[in-house]
């Protein structure tokens, strides 16, 4: 497969996880996430298995929705919602804890799966990750407590503020923005991947570890700090 195929691939998965994540926060603000990131276990699981597995563009294309799907229900977004739901307010503090641990990902994660790579080849890299994120399932399910009854419309009504008029279309416009710097930040390092593999995991690696450092600043200094007081210093 072309270079084109796979990352518009990846692309459609992004746009798929998108539009399922209003029905991933529904059933979330409804029955609380410790079933949603259970099931998004072995969703991811069944997808990184069957890509693992593929044999041709539509194979392909198959492993990709159902990594689409899982991306929606398992991510930061559906973990963030979790929290809020069970601690309201007071989740900023795990919300950046959770952020600060998830940022090494990048850091171990980018050269691990360069050495599964170029060890047993990028089908077994697949499935040993999909072994990987199973183990995550019984934490999920054990560590997450159950989430408390929805609150009743009256009661919602009375705690939330009235929303800015456009709210949503500024945070789109935000957030839009925010991801095409990152990429074209990014884009150096795709031009650069016929390079020796540790250049490129190196540079990854690199930004999971700037990304954690960002956290520990936001744990020492921002928790007394209104959230967007934080968010307009940073911009």
């Amino acid at each position: 497969m072309s270079r084109t195929a796979v990352f518009g691939l990846f692309s459609g998965a992004l746009v798929l996880s998108a539009v399922l994540g209003p029905s991933v926060g529904r059933a979330i603000d409804n029955h609380g996430g410790r079933g949603v990131l259970t099931l998004s276990n072995l969703v991811l699981a069944a997808g990184l298995v069957l890509l693992g597995t593929a044999q041709g563009f539509v194979t392909v294309a198959v492993a990709w929705a159902v990594l689409g799907v899982g991306m929606a229900m398992g991510l930061y977004d559906p973990a963030f919602a979790t929290l809020t739901g069970l601690y309201g307010r007071a989740a900023r503090g795990p919300i950046t804890g959770i952020t600060l641990i998830a940022g090494f990902v990048s850091t171990v994660g980018w050269p691990l799966s360069a050495f599964l790579d170029a060890q047993f080849g990028w089908r077994w890299a697949c499935f040993i990750s999909a072994l990987h994120i199973l183990i995550g399932l019984p934490l999920n399910r054990l560590l997450i407590p159950r989430a408390p009854p929805p609150a009743r419309a009256p009661e919602m009504a009375a705690e939330s503020l009235r929303a800015p008029r456009g709210a949503m279309v500024i945070l789109a416009f935000v957030f839009a923005a925010t991801w095409f710097v990152t990429g074209a930040m990014a884009a150096p390092v795709l031009r650069r991947l016929s390079r020796p593999p540790p250049w490129s995991d190196r540079r990854r690696s690199r930004r999971g570890s700037s990304n954690s450092g960002r956290c520990v600043g936001c744990i020492r200094w921002c928790r007394r700090v209104w959230p967007l007081s934080s968010i307009r210093s940073g911009q």
